[in-house]
Formats: structure tokens, C-alpha cells, sequence
């Protein structure tokens, strides 16, 4: 599942929250090697650069989750074997880095750690009132993939409403992909970092080998506090969860 954000970090969420693309980081291609690194570009204001309201990402702001996982082995059966990896707990620092300039355009950049080490780094830009993803990379010690998105992912509009539904389809790197997003409800949810008012936006995704659900709590103003995704490929069933402890908003 490649639109992970958080706990796609771990396991894209998705994309993963912020959570993911982490767990489909662990286990990257052997024969991936290091893609170039756009041109860094002046930092300065712009809009197109400053996500939306539930998915902020001004310069300055960063947040850090509590992060578990499973991983499920499929024997030839069909059925799960017992998870082979327990829930132990991870750190996912998630910051926004420089913008930089990546076909032709500006783009808002966001990073994740995990556990001190980087695990993904994502390029963003406000297009027509939806902040979409132009480009991920996954990466883990020296081995690094990259996934361009044509056309780029709608993550996420300027004023969800709930009700609300999108879609995406296209290359999602060399594979074709669909995915889906809809608003389910608005609720409130506590996490170490507090109480907040959330919209609750599930997504679903099906590629070539893979398929996935990721469950976001966003708030406004705030961005991810909760994330919870499950993954199917041919040989695994990946759960992750994240959950905010703290954050920061913008520099003065």
C-alpha cells in the first residue's frame, strides 16, 4: 500500500499519518538505489505550500506519535499465522522541511522518522483547492524507493464536509492503483497530546498486489492526531496505529 502516511510509515497509511508508509519502509526492494534529491528552493510564503486546514503544513510545525504494529504471515492455506512481530511501541517524529522545486513548481515537504531513523519523505502542493501528493520516497538505511503519482493523490480538500467522497486513480509509481477517501463523521477523540473535535476520513486502496484501509482523525489547525490501517499483500497482513503525543504549530 503505497499512500500511507503515519502508520504507512511504519507498515501510507496510505499513503501513509501521518502514519503511512513506515511498515512498507521496512522492507524495501533490495535493488533500490538512492533517487536524486529535488533542487532546495528559498523558503517563502506561498500558498499553494501551506496545505489545507486539517492537513497544515507551514514551515516550523512538527508532531510526534506513538506508533504499533503487527505483521500477520499468510501460509499457503490462506489463513493467518499468529502475528509474527508483537505491538511494541515506536516513535514517528513527523516534521515540515524546506520547501523545494520539483516539476517546474514548488512543493511543500514532509518528513517522518522512525525511531531517529528516516523513513519517508513526501512532496505536497495545494492545487485547485485540494492538497494533493506529487511524489513519495521510502526509505530505510541505504536503500531507498521512490513513487512518483500520475496524477498526483487528492489527499485532502480545502473544507471537508462530512458526507464528502473522492477518488484517484492512475501510476503510482511502475503499478496502477485506485483509492478512495470519504468523510464518515465528526467526533471527539483524546490522545496524549489531548481532546480534539476530529473528521474522521477513511480511505481505501487496491493496487496490482496490495490492497488497504487507513482510518485518519484530522483536526483543524492541527493535522493527523489519530491514525489505524490494515494491509493485505500476498504474503502479510500489516495493522498500525499512531496516536498524537505532542505537536507545534508554525514559527513565528
Amino acid at each position: 500500500m503505497r499512500h500511507l502516511s503515519l502508520t504507512g510509515s511504519l507498515a501510507c497509511l496510505t499513503a501513509s499519518l501521518l502514519l503511512g508508509g513506515a511498515v512498507l519502509a521496512q522492507d524495501p526492494a533490495p535493488d533500490a538505489t538512492p533517487a536524486a534529491e529535488p533542487t532546495p528552493a528559498p523558503s517563502e510564503p506561498e500558498a499553494g505550500l501551506l496545505g489545507v486546514p486539517y492537513f497544515p503544513l507551514d514551515e516550523g510545525r512538527r508532531w510526534v506519535y506513538r506508533l504499533t504494529y503487527s505483521i500477520e504471515t499468510i501460509h499457503e492455506g490462506g489463513a493467518d499465522k499468529p502475528g509474527e512481530a508483537p505491538k511494541a511501541e515506536h516513535r514517528l517524529d513527523a516534521y515540515v522541511a524546506p520547501p523545494q522545486e520539483l516539476r517546474g513548481k514548488k512543493v511543500a515537504v514532509l518528513e517522518w522518522k522512525l525511531d531517529q531513523e528516516l523513513a519517508q519523505r513526501a512532496y505536497y502542493r495545494v492545487e485547485e483547492g485540494v492538497l494533493t501528493c506529487v511524489r513519495r520516497l521510502q526509505a530505510r538505511a541505504e536503500n531507498v524507493k521512490e513513487f512518483g503519482f500520475d496524477p498526483a493523490q487528492p489527499v485532502c480538500p480545502l473544507e471537508p464536509k462530512v458526507g464528502a467522497e473522492w477518488s484517484w486513480e492512475g501510476k503510482n509509481g511502475p503499478e496502477q492503483g485506485k483509492q478512495t477517501w470519504k468523510v464518515l463523521r465528526e467526533e471527539e477523540v483524546e490522545t496524549r497530546a489531548g481532546k480534539f473535535k476530529a473528521l474522521v476520513l477513511e480511505t481505501r486502496y487496491e493496487g496490482e498486489a496490495d490492497t488497504g484501509t487507513m482510518t485518519r482523525w484530522l483536526v483543524k489547525d492541527v493535522g493527523i492526531v489519530k491514525e489505524v490501517s490494515e494491509v493485505k499483500t500476498p504474503l502479510h497482513v500489516i495493522r498500525t496505529e499512531g496516536s498524537l503525543v505532542k505537536f507545534e504549530g508554525k514559527k513565528p
